[in-house]
């Protein structure tokens, strides 16, 4: 075996980044919530790609966490701001 070649590890921030950014698009009708699992998506995504890059690994798939987040917190943003959310906290 080539020692220069790495085995490709599945890597837990970034998979809990893309689960945050999915609940956070599928929460979207409840404002706050989602907004919070969609920023909390942003994070590990950030978090993963901060390591990845100290540790010379592959850095793209947490880029694309981190973009589904964003989406998901735009549509999260989007239904706060036009008023269509169906469920807030504290009235």
């Amino acid at each position: 075996m080539n020692p220069e070649i790495k085995p490709q590890t599945l890597r837990a921030f970034v998979v809990f980044s893309f689960l945050l950014a999915v609940l956070g698009a599928g929460f979207y009708w409840w404002v706050p919530f989602g907004i919070v699992l969609s920023m909390g998506g942003l994070t590990f995504g950030l978090v993963d790609w901060t390591i990845a890059r100290r540790r010379s690994l592959n850095a793209r798939l947490s880029i694309v966490a981190m973009l589904f987040a964003v989406a998901a917190l735009a549509l999260d943003i989007t239904i706060y701001l036009l008023g269509l959310q169906t469920m807030t906290i504290g009235g």
